[in-house]
Order: structure tokens, then sequence, then C-alpha cells
């Protein structure tokens, strides 16, 4: 016997179009995904709007004392508007349901927006660089003003709001897009932070100390882009989201489960995945163990969160289907040992159990 059930997310409460506030919550997923699109498109829309102003201010006033640092930080927040442009359209796209050429959605959009994201960043790292390195070679020297320091220092207040606040929605939308841009953000606070030491150094008679710094910035925005582009690749790939050995020990602990194994859990898009293959006793009605499936794939939601799209293939406790998981070994319940003695504690479809017997009688007969 083999059975798969995917049965879709309970709501543990009603929920309506007015309820922001429970985004990632218990709902069917495609409200979840509805209402996590709007969530994460107006974090970006606001964080837009303070990139753009935070980069007029550092790029104007950094043009005007002739600081190719202060230039180059404002250059950044510029790239970080331009980023949050990308996330817009990216999360656009991914919200768009599926359709024959995406049956599982577009959500892996969002994950290529934050890798477009580290793009971004690895040109300002080259503009970055050749900008220092023209300064050094012109021997040119910035104008330092106190209101470069106080500018300098605000749009640093700003940026880490932007940052501390991205994250934590990232967190709670599960949004690889917003966790990217919230990255590049806090490049940002360590840019300008780099920046005021460079002025500072130059305002003391350090020759080249603002193109040093700059060259600083650039090694920072690297290294922020890497990070990027390493937490995309763990989503294109499909890498293990959630622990398999406790989802596993949950499984097992299902009144009616002998063994569990084959699991692989992904994310994408803010969405968790999570398969696995069970056994039953083979004498089980299809109703029966279809109750079974629905029971793990809710102690599954209990491991991996309330919104994970749990599928669960029944299959008889017999070998091989009684095999060790290949990869994390032993997942056997109570009841392994002994299918016949739990027989008599299995609720059975009456009716349906005695055809059964008629039709194998029958054939006997034959």
């Amino acid at each position: 016997m083999a059975l798969e059930s995917a049965t879709p997310t309970p709501s543990l409460a009603p929920r309506t179009p007015n309820d922001p506030e429970r985004d990632g919550g218990d709902g069917p997923a495609e409200w979840q995904s509805a209402t996590r699109t709007r969530s994460v498109r107006r974090i970006l829309i606001v964080v837009l709007g303070l990139n753009l102003a935070v980069a007029a201010v550092k790029l104007g006033y950094g043009l005007t004392i002739g600081s190719v640092a202060m230039s180059a930080d404002g250059v950044q927040s510029l790239l970080d508007g331009l980023a949050n442009v990308v996330g817009l359209v990216g999360i656009a796209i991914a919200a768009r349901p599926p359709d024959r050429d995406h049956l599982y959605g577009h959500e892996r959009y969002e994950t290529l927006a934050s890798m477009a994201i580290a793009g971004l960043m690895a040109i300002s790292v080259v503009q970055v660089v050749e900008s220092a390195i023209g300064q050094w070679r012109d021997g040119s020297r910035p104008e330092v003003t106190t209101l470069a320091f106080v500018l300098l220092l605000v749009t640093m207040a700003v940026n880490t709001g932007v940052t501390l606040w991205e994250r934590r929605q990232s967190r709670r939308l599960r949004s690889n897009l917003l966790a990217a841009d919230a990255k590049h953000t806090a490049s940002d606070i360590l840019v300008s932070g780099a920046v005021i030491a460079g002025l500072a150094g130059e305002r003391i008679g350090i020759a080249g100390a603002d193109a040093a710094v700059s060259l600083i910035v650039a090694v920072t925005i690297a290294w922020a882009a890497w990070g990027i582009l390493r937490d995309a690749s763990l989503v294109l790939t499909d890498a293990t989201f959630v622990d398999p050995k406790g989802l596993l020990r949950a499984a097992i602990d299902v009144p009616d489960v002998v063994t569990a194994h084959n699991v692989r859990t992904r994310e994408t898009g803010g969405r968790v995945w999570v398969e696995m293959h069970v056994t039953v006793d083979q004498y089980l009605t299809v109703k029966a163990a279809h109750d079974v499936a629905t029971a793990v794939e809710g102690r599954l939601r209990d491991v991996a969160g309330p919104g994970t799209q749990v599928i669960v293939h029944v299959e008889p406790a017999e070998p091989p289907h009684t095999r060790p998981d290949p990869l994390f070994g032993e997942a056997g319940g109570p009841n392994v040992e002994r299918p016949n003695e739990r027989q008599e504690t299995i609720p059975v479809d009456i009716e349906t159990d005695e055809r059964m017997r008629e039709v194998r009688s029958g054939e006997r007969r034959r």
C-alpha cells in the first residue's frame, strides 16, 4: 500500500484581509503568501525612500568637499536604493501564482533578486577602488568640515534603524530578500564609520587617509556581497533547512507510525517544504492510513513551523520499507518490533474489512 497525503495547513482562528499582523501564521498558504508579499513590498518602499534621502546627503556633500570616501559612501547608499527597486520587481514576480511553466510557483525569483543585489554591490566595489586609486595618483585632499561629521553620524543612525528593522522583519516573514537588503544596509554603517575615521585623519594631516579608507569600504562591501551570495546559494541548491533528525523523532512519536525515513526539507521564498516516508501496519484501511499521515503532517508542522508545506508518503511496515534512513540512520517507533500486537488497537473500518475478506475468499475459490 502506498499513500501520499498533503493536506492544506489548518487555520486555528478566523482571519481577515485586514489582519496583517498575523503574517506568517497558520492560515491557508495562498493567504499567507499574499499578505507576506504585501508586507515585504511595504517595507522595501519605506527603505527605498530612506536610502534615497541618505544617498542624496552623502553623495551631494561628498562631491562638494572633494571626499572620495564620502562620495563612495553616497554611491553605496544609492545602490541600496537601486537594490530596493530590484527587490520590488523580484517580489512582484515571486508573488505570481503557479502556472503551466512554474507549477511550484515563482518564489525563487525573490532569491534571484537577492543575488542581483549582491551583483550591484560588486559593481560599487569596482567604482570605489577606481576612485581611491585616482585620488592617490592626483594627490588631492578633501576639505574636511564639521558638517561632514554631523551628516555622517545622522545617516549612520538612520541606517542602524533600517538594518535592525529589516533584520527583524526578515525573520518574521522568512524573506531572503529582506535579509539580503539588511546586510547591504548594515555594510553602510561600517562604511560611514570608516569614512569618519578617514576624514578625521585628513583633518589632523594624515595624507591619503581618505583614499585608504575608501579601500576599506570596498573590502567591507565585497564581504557583505559574498554573504548574500552564500545564503542565496543555500536556497537555490535546496540546502537542508530544518533538522531532519528532529522531524524523524516527531514522526515516529505519532501513534500507529512504525518507522520513518527519506526525510527531505528545504526553504524557498519564505516557505518551508518537508517530505517524508512513514510506514504503518499493512492491514490498515486507506482511510486509517490517511488519518495517520494527516497526524504526522501536523506533528511536522509543530517542528518546522505552522506554514510548512508537508507531503507524507505512507508505506506498509515490511521490508524494504522499514529500512533505516540512508542519511540519518534508524528511525523506528516503539512498535517497530511488534506490529501484530498493535492490530487490536487500530481503528478499522469493519464494513470495508469484511468486503476485502469476501473478495480474497472468492479469489481463492477460483
